[in-house]
């Protein structure tokens, strides 16, 4: 134990690495204070249903929804979606009043379409519900509507024809608001596109439907393309006026979506829905829907889930299976520490210094351990890794160096330009700071593992601890380092160990013979698994229903799983370095090992950058990439001494000329 600790400090003294990682996490964890209390906070999501469900099982069951809505609340809805109706809806028979032609109107009505016989036209009964609204909502929403009431109800002449409205809102589905004001139903209400020169008109209507619906408490455009696009200043400004919220749809292709959130900005709350179409295309049974919806509440901090029967798994009692469904995903979402509630939106915040000081001192601290590694290291074994590396620091260094860092850090907090740039590099620093550390620790492992582990950890802390502000955890703002992380580290840890001589040719030379097959292989083998790993990132369609599987279960046993990157390929690939370098065995072959524990490390870091993940939950998946990688690193090392290294010694030579 004393020769232990004696080997840590003087450890310590040589690489000040572990200092600067101390440091780090002070300065970060007191700039994340913010963040972590908004998480503390707003550990809330809400189950929603399409009340157009709710209506079609009341069909079905013969009861209204009124009568079925305190079932369905008791096992875990928390609010309903209620949409702006199109043309389209009302012609397929959505709500029971006629829509149509105005020739078409019934009884006397039919006078209305004297001279505007193809003007779309409603007759809305006196008993359907509603009907007392339907009339001066409609009359809002088109200007010059003609509004005429007979003793059975009331007909509505509007001011377009039929094919003009097929694509956009016409009428608010007002039995769904009814039952939330009812109720007493948070609401989220999706306002439906409208024709260029009926936005103020629809924008009007929607500020009727919030002086005489409390309850809409969230809102999002529906189809293609978003309300009063491209000026969406006046929808985001009437929903932030009236104190409501915008629904922020993960994965959204809408046009002009992103300019409304920022307008709208920071009145916004995520939101995740599956649309049946996507559930038959991918063919997504309940258990991976449920499984989906629990990670984008404990993984992405999603807050409302548009919850919908099955689209494809028959049932005897649809009913009754979709409140078991409903009573499983709620109980999920409770389990993984959220409260079901309706959400509100973030209150804005700024790091400040302290975070811009955290990302500074990182950034400026691994480059120039890097770039000290490139221009300073031996030739040969002893001087190739950490020995020729002890800190020299002086006073007067310490002093440059802290004064170089303030004024890093300065420029990052007031030229957003920079604090991006440097964003970016810090996180490709500190991957190859934290993979130097590792693979240059194969003497003393246990320091090599934990020293780089904790200071790849507070590099991702620094990194967060500036870009931790709404905009950047709501996904506003995106971070630009996460594609460099993959590629870039690879890269100068490969020519760092030319350089040094660590692989046992320069670059120079392995140019001027012929290669072998083996290498060959390599390279093949190293640009794939390089091109794989750019191609994949972001592109979860692209993910083979094995590994979902895999993921499913990991996610299951571990909670936070950890990501394949580390478990699979870095933490393995660094204890079989660390054998086959104390072994001094494959020294031409054995630079695979040390790109891919790179890789992993370049995942580690890229999880801090994920900043609408919350933040135990990704140190809480590091400490699971840490344990599981370093368990499957020995029983590789295991396989690779009793069962690769032999066929190796009996065939290897075959690859080797």
């Amino acid at each position: 134990m004393i020769k232990s600790t004696a080997d840590f400090l003087e450890t310590s003294r040589r690489n000040p690495a572990i200092f600067v990682a101390l440091v780090l996490m002070f300065l970060s964890a007191w700039a994340l204070l913010p963040r972590l209390e908004a998480e503390r906070e707003s550990k809330d999501a809400a189950i929603v249903l399409d009340y157009r469900d709710l209506a079609t099982f009341s069909t079905r069951e013969g009861k209204s929804p009124e009568m079925l809505w305190p079932l369905l609340s008791q096992n875990g809805a928390s609010g309903v979606m209620v949409s702006e109706l199109t043309g389209q809806q009302l012609s397929m028979g959505t709500v029971q009043l006629y829509y149509g032609p105005a020739s078409g109107l019934p009884g006397a009505a039919a006078k209305l379409a004297s001279g505007n016989p193809s003007r779309a036209a409603f007759f809305i009964p006196r008993t359907h519900p509603g009907a007392a609204l339907l009339p001066p909502l409609l009359s809002a929403r088109f200007r010059g509507a003609q509004v005429q009431e007979y003793e059975t109800g009331t007909a509505v002449l509007l001011t377009r024809s039929l094919e003009e409205l097929f694509f956009t809102g016409v009428l608010p589905d007002i039995e769904g608001l009814l039952l939330a004001a009812k109720h007493d139903i948070p609401v989220f209400y999706r306002v439906a596109p409208a024709l260029p020169s009926d936005t103020d008109a629809s924008l009007a209507t929607l500020g009727a439907l919030f002086a005489a619906f409390p309850q809409i408490r969230t809102v999002s455009p529906s189809g293609e393309v978003a309300l009063g696009y491209p000026n969406l200043r006046p929808l985001a400004e009437l929903i932030v006026k009236e104190g409501r919220s915008v629904a922020m749809v993960e994965f959204s292709r809408q046009i002009g979506a992103p300019q409304l959130n920022w307008f709208a900005y920071p009145r916004l709350v995520s939101l995740h829905s599956v649309t049946n179409e996507e559930i038959l295309s991918r063919n997504i049974s309940r258990f991976a829907l449920h499984e989906r919806f629990v990670r984008a509440v404990k993984e992405r901090a999603v807050r409302l889930l548009v919850f919908r029967p099955s689209a494809m798994e028959a049932s005897d009692a649809p009913f009754e299976r979709f409140v078991e469904e409903l009573r499983y995903l709620a109980s999920g979402i409770s389990a993984s520490g959220a409260q079901l509630r309706w959400p509100e939106p973030f209150q804005p915040w700024r790091t400040g210094f302290v975070g811009a000081v955290a990302l500074a001192l990182a950034f400026v601290f691994s480059m120039l351990r890097f770039l000290q590694r490139f221009f300073s290291g031996g030739v040969g074994s002893q001087t190739a890794d950490e020995g020729d590396l002890a800190w020299r620091g002086t006073p007067r260094g310490l002093a440059v160096f802290s004064a170089i860092v303030l004024f890093a850090g300065a420029i990052i907090l007031f030229l957003p330009s920079a604090a991006r740039f440097a964003g970016a590099l810090t996180a490709v620093f500190v991957v190859v700071e934290a993979s130097f550390l590792a693979l240059d620790g194969w003497r003393t492992p246990w320091l090599g593992i934990v020293g780089s582990f904790l200071f790849a950890v507070a590099g991702g802390l620094a990194i967060a601890a500036f870009f931790s502000d709404p905009p950047s955890m709501l996904r506003l703002r995106s971070f630009s380092g996460v594609k460099a992380t993959l590629f870039l580290p690879p890269l100068l840890v490969l020519l760092a160990d030319l350089k040094r001589r660590v692989h046992p040719e320069s670059l120079g030379e392995l140019f001027r013979r012929p290669p072998l097959w083996g290498e060959i292989f390599l390279l093949v083998l190293l640009l794939g698994g390089a091109g794989l790993v750019l191609f994949r990132s972001d592109n979860v369609q692209f993910v083979p229903a094995f590994e979902v599987r895999m993921r499913e279960f990991l996610e299951r046993a571990l909670v936070a799983r950890p990501r394949n990157k580390e478990v699979f390929l870095g933490y393995p690939a660094l204890l079989l370095w660390y054998y086959v370098r104390k072994a001094d065995v494959w020294a031409r072959y054995r630079e695979v090992f040390r790109m891919a524990t790179v890789i992993g490390f370049s995942s580690a870091v890229n999880s801090f950058c994920h900043f609408h993940t919350p933040l135990y939950f990704i140190l809480f998946r590091q400490f699971n990439g840490l344990w599981t990688g370093v368990l499957l690193g020995m029983i590789a090392i295991v396989l690779l001494r009793f069962v690769i290294m032999p066929l190796w010694y009996r065939y290897g030579a075959m690859v080797t000329e």
